[in-house]
């Protein structure tokens, strides 16, 4: 049993680690790889803080006291699920799971690597802030493969496989597409605070929107055919940041 653990866990890694070997060729001048690891640990750390802060945002469309939530503990009436059907579930998924996520990705790469000396390129923003979010996602696969010893190994690597192409890279793409506005507005000093808001009201609707129609999958048989386009806008836009701030090697100005 020990080794089934063992062996789903490292398969929970494997999406973020492929990816993350993929964009790290992206960065003319690697970064320190202790520096990688860091922010990647970081991603993880901060994924339990995440969904805290989810359910206290859903908590507050309809708030309970203690004694309420005690006797609906009691009665055998899950606190959750007052809060995953409806329109409830819509905001969770669409709004807040997107808005804490994506701010939270952006704010401990900021605080982790902004005054670090080796944070001195553009490409550095995509690159860290790629890592965080890669983290992130590793995070939430862990908690998915914790299901697996109980499941056939087919169906793991099935779904392992789904959130390869799916919640994982898109969790790579929403924090490079921050991560591209976060470098232009290091460039762009008197644009600073507007870029970084553009950067993450963008990447908050493509979460959101992706998040959306994965919830459509029981009613739209055809979601793929949603998401497949989706996922390849982000990852042109990504792909382009990278090649605009390559042309742009100059000493990011850090807050």
């Amino acid at each position: 049993m020990i080794l089934s653990y063992l062996f789903y866990i490292a398969l929970g890694f494997l999406p973020s680690l492929i990816w993350l070997l993929f964009y790290l060729k992206k960065d003319p001048h690697p970064e320190p790889q202790h520096r990688i690891v860091k922010i990647f640990l970081w991603g993880m750390l901060i994924a339990p803080l995440a969904a805290v802060a989810e359910l206290f945002l859903l908590w507050l469309t309809k708030p309970m006291g203690p004694q309420s939530m005690l006797s609906a503990l009691t009665n055998g009436s899950p606190f959750l699920n007052q809060y995953t059907d409806g329109w409830r579930a819509l905001i969770g998924l669409v709004f807040f799971a997107p808005l804490v996520e994506e701010y939270l990705k952006y704010r401990i790469v900021k605080e982790e690597v902004s005054k670090d000396p080796d944070f001195d390129e553009p490409p550095d923003a995509m690159i860290y802030l790629i890592t965080g979010g890669l983290g992130f996602a590793a995070a939430e696969n862990l908690l998915v493969v914790l299901q697996f010893p109980l499941l056939p190994l087919g169906a793991a690597i099935n779904t392992i496989s789904l959130r390869f192409v799916g919640a994982t890279f898109l969790h790579a793409l929403a924090s490079g597409i921050v991560g591209y506005f976060w470098a232009k507005s290091l460039l762009e000093t008197q644009k600073r605070t507007r870029l970084i808001a553009k950067g993450l009201v963008l990447a908050i609707v493509f979460h959101g929107s992706y998040n959306y129609i994965v919830n459509l999958k029981d009613s739209f048989p055809f979601t793929t055919l949603l998401i497949i386009p989706l996922l390849v806008a982000m990852a042109l836009f990504v792909s382009f940041g990278f090649r605009y701030l390559k042309n742009k090697l100059s000493v990011c100005k850090t807050e």
